[in-house]
């Protein structure tokens, strides 16, 4: 019984923690005119095929301009660089070798997408983020008022069920780590990151993290060290993306490639605050008591507050949690598999050592 209250009160206190930055830390538009910068934009993409024209018109119309947009193609295998190569106004680089040693493809792609740029900032698009019209303007806007680098994780899209499976994943990355709590986080988040060139090659960019498989979070730690201001935000529908659209393996794989390599990147304290949390939702759904109801309706109902504003999850996902926490569970512990044992994860065709 004293167990059961213990992990009944921690939950709801982590979860209102969790639920108070969530709703703090809301990408929201501004008012503000501004003059105007020079920004390159540079998008590394490998097998986008599916997305890259969407992200190209997103950032076209863009209501502030960005002075020029870079596609670094990773070896595509696929229909990408013939894509891209359709806007007149893009430039195209294409890597048709594998990384060098010691590099891994994303932070090569990104490299190389720096080495032919000239804006004075630059923005790290994934080629899977849609932009709101005003996107590009509210996130300068941004940097202006905090002088450092800006990351954004964006708001969630789904369309197949499948997709849904990413529930857990998108909290636990929110906020079972140290990157929305804190005005020193543990890293930022990689879908969106924005940086002035001048802190870009004072912290050495990408060429100081090239092997790193979790290179938002270890760029983020760059900064940081450097004392350099790192200030994170939820897209909150200004900026969103679908992260696996080719199915359940896809997303299984991509979230085998990080999840127990970043569960460890927020420092011991953050750790142990996930690991409660998770911990709880595991004791309190297998307690089987009276009481059980409570417990049950409390977990659903803290998860909609946390949750309803990193994706499109529907009612059922919170009455399925169940469901949530056996797929997390069993990424988790093949993610920490393939790194202890295998030292290797795969993604988009490729061996990454770990």
């Amino acid at each position: 019984m004293i167990l059961d209250i213990f992990f009944y009160i921690s939950f709801i206190i982590i979860s209102f923690i969790f639920i108070y930055f969530g709703k703090n830390k809301l990408l929201k538009p501004n008012n503000t005119n501004l003059e105007y910068h020079k920004i390159s934009v540079i998008i590394p993409a490998r097998n986008e095929e599916k997305n890259i024209s969407k992200i190209l018109k997103s950032i076209i119309n863009q209501s502030y301009k960005p002075y020029e947009i870079i596609v670094v193609d990773d070896s595509s295998t696929d229909k990408t660089p013939n894509i891209v190569k359709t806007f007149k106004d893009v430039k195209l680089i294409r890597l048709n070798e594998d990384p060098p040693k010691g590099w891994n493809g994303k932070t090569w792609a990104i490299w190389n997408g720096y080495k032919n740029s000239t804006g004075d900032y630059l923005l790290f698009l994934d080629a899977d983020v849609e932009l709101s019209n005003n996107a590009i303007e509210i996130l300068i806007n941004k940097y202006m008022q905090t002088d450092g680098l800006i990351s954004v994780w964006p708001y969630q899209k789904l369309e197949k069920f499948y997709e849904h499976l990413v529930f857990l994943f998108n909290i636990i990355i929110v906020h079972g780590s140290n990157m929305i709590r804190s005005k020193k986080p543990s890293g930022a988040f990689g879908p969106v990151i924005l940086t002035s060139r001048k802190n870009y090659e004072l912290t050495g960019g990408h060429e100081v993290i090239k092997d790193s498989v979790l290179e938002d979070i270890k760029l983020g730690k760059l900064y940081v060290k450097n004392n350099i201001n790192v200030s994170n935000y939820l897209g909150n529908k200004i900026i969103k993306f679908r992260m696996y659209p080719n199915g359940i393996s896809q997303l299984f794989e991509g979230f085998t490639k990080n999840i127990s390599s970043g569960s460890t990147s927020g420092g011991v304290i953050n750790l142990i605050i996930a690991l409660i949390w998770i911990s709880a939702i595991f004791h309190l759904f297998f307690t089987f008591k009276s009481i059980y109801l409570l417990y049950y309706f409390t977990i659903v109902f803290m998860l909609f507050l946390i949750s309803k504003n990193l994706g499109d999850f529907k009612w059922y996902d919170y009455f399925i949690f169940p469901v949530h926490l056996i797929f997390f569970a069993i990424t988790f512990f093949y993610s920490l598999y393939r790194k202890l044992f295998l030292h290797t994860v795969i993604w988009k065709g490729r061996n990454i050592d770990v």
